[in-house]
């Protein structure tokens, strides 16, 4: 019984210790940005063409700034791994909306994959060098 136990508590430590083991180097903590091509809408009857925008995401340690078009907001994040090594998925929570804002980290791309909320295509962002 006794190395049932033992058995059962270092099958669950391990588990626990890799969930609180995903992180964002301070590396990637820059600013991305990238632009949405434009997009059809089908409101009611009537299909309306949004035109392209600008996004902006600035990461850091503990919240996100995201800018896309004239719509600003900050907020923290949460982080999941996805099924591939060099991706960590992003999800930010909106205020006075259910449905959170999910970007891919590729840490070996330095990029930035921001997951449009449907019909919304899905836009690259890429990291802005400094200028000197």
């Amino acid at each position: 019984m006794k190395s049932l136990l033992i058995l059962l508590f270092l099958s669950a430590f391990p588990t626990h210790m890799d969930a609180q083991s995903l992180r964002v180097k301070r590396k990637y903590y820059k600013t991305y940005e990238g632009e949405m091509p434009t997009y059809n809408v089908l409101l009611g009857t009537e299909i309306v063409e949004i035109p392209t925008c600008k996004i902006a995401l600035s990461l850091t340690k503990d919240s996100v700034f995201f800018q896309l078009g004239q719509l600003k907001f900050n907020n923290s994040f949460q982080l999941e791994k996805t099924g591939i090594p060099d991706e960590i998925c992003i999800i930010v929570l909106r205020e006075n909306s259910d449905i959170p804002e999910r970007f891919i980290l590729n840490t070996k791309e330095k990029s930035i994959l921001r997951k449009g909320i449907s019909p919304q295509p899905d836009v690259m962002l890429t990291k802005v060098k400094k200028s000197r």
